[in-house]
Order: structure tokens, then C-alpha cells, then sequence
């Protein structure tokens, strides 16, 4: 009979080891919904006034029975009623908390939010009046974008 206990230690699949000190990936989400955006919402608890807010936004909490899977094995999974949702802790006794939205409403927040940004800008370089005088402006202003950022 042979010996293959060396061979085997080689081949076996373990787990792969994290120094310490090195980087560890806690919160890459594997397995997303290409329909979906996900975000991490910090929070005290499930019920806390910015979780609130984003479940008006039209997000949810990511049920982890769908097959998500967050960083390494050290997130938390908790049960909420007769569904459950993935967190992990903040410190100081908050929590992150993965949540979800369709992505066609995602985009739409987007650019709603850029209109916000363009409008913003269009003022920091000043209105035009209809003698085409800058109106208590001095200097110039140029605002730049790069299209793709």
C-alpha cells in the first residue's frame, strides 16, 4: 500500500489563509442580480430612520436565500420575521446592511441626481442676463466634464 498522505495535504482544498495583518474581503457581494443595484445602508437596527428612508426609495433587504453571498464567511445573517437579511458589523453598535433596488429605478435616481449636479454648476458659473451681461459675477468659471465619470 502506498502513502499518499503528502500528495493529499498538497492537492486538498482548504481554505485560503489570511495573514493578520492582510486585506480581507468583507463585503464583496458574489452572485448579484444583473436587474439589481445593491448598496450597504448603515444603520442602529432594521428599523432605523435611514433604513426607512431607503425602503421609501423603493429598496429592499437582500434575502440571502437567493443565492448572494457577502465576503468571507465572517458576515452575519440574521433572521427578520419570516424572511432574513444580510448585515455585518459597523462598530459603535451599528450595523451595514445589504439592500436592493431594480436597476431601471436605480438609473432613474441617478440622473435625477445629476440634473441636481448640472443645475448646481450651471450656477456656480453664473446666469446670463438678456443683455448678455454676467450678473455680480467676476473672473471666469469653466466647469469641465468628462464624459464616462
Amino acid at each position: 500500500m502506498t502513502d499518499n498522505r503528502q500528495e493529499n495535504r498538497l492537492t486538498e482544498n482548504k481554505p485560503r489563509r489570511v495573514p493578520v495583518s492582510g486585506q480581507r474581503d468583507i463585503l464583496t457581494v458574489y452572485g448579484k442580480d444583473p436587474g439589481k443595484e445593491y448598496r450597504f445602508v448603515k444603520d442602529k437596527d432594521e428599523n432605523g430612520m435611514r433604513i426607512q428612508n431607503f425602503k421609501r426609495g423603493g429598496w429592499e433587504f437582500t434575502d440571502p436565500k437567493t443565492g448572494i453571498s457577502v465576503g468571507e464567511e465572517n458576515v452575519h445573517k440574521s433572521k427578520k420575521g419570516t424572511g432574513s437579511i444580510v448585515r455585518y458589523p459597523a462598530g459603535e453598535g451599528e450595523w451595514l446592511y445589504l439592500m436592493e433596488i431594480r436597476k431601471e429605478w436605480y438609473e432613474e435616481d441617478q440622473v435625477t441626481k445629476q440634473e441636481l449636479v448640472n443645475e448646481s454648476e450651471s450656477s456656480i458659473a453664473g446666469k446670463k442676463s438678456s443683455d448678455d451681461n454676467e450678473l455680480g459675477q467676476y473672473g471666469n468659471v469653466k466647469v469641465e466634464r468628462k464624459e464616462g465619470k
